[in-house]
């Protein structure tokens, strides 16, 4: 019988790491990898039965680290709509198809709603923006606070920004959760969004963060499917994907691992140098082809991040703001510290996405620096 459990359990390990199920299954191939040594310990004599002794003692050490790392990880509890999301060639994933998806996100401890949201994806795969279908085109990129995470269609930046406006400009929203500037190149570089862009646009929207570097060095947990992207004797250069063969799989392995998501993770994701100057390197090179490709200026929002977090790069959030300016960026300030302070609810509450708030404050923001410091990109400027 104990030589039968072996093949047994060695089944259950290769069921429940080819599912991914249930949450916890990495705990459970471990405990079943435990009781595999033990077993043949049991079986074994002599020199052999101390060794797979000392690997079973091992294995059940891990075992009670992973269990521990599982207890006390924090985890987000997000229920979608099948389809909401979805590998995607090019870019790495994205919505499936057209159609109305429902994201609820919960607090896990006490079971409270965080967020309740409906995302409308419209025919060209994009979150619906209502404005006018006449004109040249603004365009927004970004990541989930471009796209609006957490807020109905109504609330989301984009579509406050063409409010703002009046609907008198056709603005449209190419953003998607988890996107970093290394989307916003590759997007452009293939034309995967020309047909919806349109001949003429006026103005490109790209909001970002330090901590989009974590992203453009393919650190982030998402991003083992995003566009790579190095520096090549200072030219940043393409490299396919985040992760590929054996990267890859080892990637997930470890990802899969809790005791490596709450140990190991936050230091290897930490920002060096290297990655605060690719991720610069690589928006600017964006900025650049914006203007070769589609002839028309970027205006970058900037979100500063907790100094904490640039500390021992080099960097700070003023010096990455002047070297996007200097690269040929238009860069405001949304960080939106004073409102903050003064009691505006500018972030969802166990969540940390802009809320319709904020949203609607940066909106305004933009038109008003559009207007004084962007000549002839709305139309109202023209009349």
């Amino acid at each position: 019988m104990r030589l039968a459990a072996i093949p047994l359990l060695a089944a259950i390990i290769a069921a429940v790491e080819i599912r991914h199920s249930p949450d916890f299954f990495r705990l459970i191939s471990f405990v079943l990898v435990f009781l595999i040594a033990a077993d043949l310990a049991s079986l074994a004599r002599g020199a052999l039965r101390d060794a797979l002794l000392i690997v079973a003692s091992l294995l059940f050490g891990l075992c009670v680290i992973e269990a521990t790392a599982a207890t006390l990880e924090d985890r987000q509890v997000i229920v979608s709509t099948n389809g909401w999301n979805v590998r995607q060639p090019v870019i790495g994933w994205g919505p499936q198809h057209a159609g109305r998806f429902h994201s609820e996100k919960t607090d896990p401890k006490t079971g409270a709603i965080i967020y309740s949201a409906e995302y409308t994806i419209d025919s060209n795969l994009l979150r619906q923006t209502r404005s006018t279908d006449a004109g040249s085109t603004i365009a927004f990129f970004g990541d989930s606070v471009t796209f609006g995470v957490g807020v109905n269609d109504p609330d989301t930046l984009p579509q406050r920004f063409a409010d703002v406006l009046d609907s008198k400009e056709r603005v449209i929203n190419l953003a998607f959760t988890g996107y970093g500037p290394q989307h916003f190149l590759r997007e452009m570089e293939t034309g995967i969004f020309d047909a919806e862009i349109g001949p003429h646009p006026r103005l490109f929207v790209f909001v970002t963060s330090p901590w989009h570097a974590e992203r453009t060095s393919c650190k982030a947990s998402w991003v083992v499917n995003a566009p790579r992207y190095e520096l090549d004797n200072g030219k940043v250069t393409f490299r396919g994907a985040c992760y590929e063969g054996a990267s890859l799989r080892l990637r997930e392995f470890l990802w899969n691992t809790a005791a490596y998501r709450v140990v190991f993770d936050p230091y290897r994701r930490k920002a060096s140098h290297d990655d605060i100057e690719t991720y610069i390197r690589i928006l600017l090179a964006a900025v650049d082809l914006a203007k070769e490709k589609y002839g028309v200026p970027t205006l970058i929002p900037f979100l500063r991040s907790p100094d904490a977090y640039l500390r021992g790069t080099g960097f700070t959030n003023e010096a990455i703001m002047e070297r996007l300016q200097q690269g040929g960026a238009s860069v405001i300030d949304v960080s939106l510290l004073k409102e903050e302070a003064a009691g505006a609810e500018i972030s969802i509450p166990g969540d940390g996405h802009p809320t319709p708030l904020a949203n609607r404050m940066r909106a305004a923001m933009l038109k008003s620096y559009i207007e004084q410091n962007m000549a002839g990109v709305l139309y109202s400027q023209l009349n």
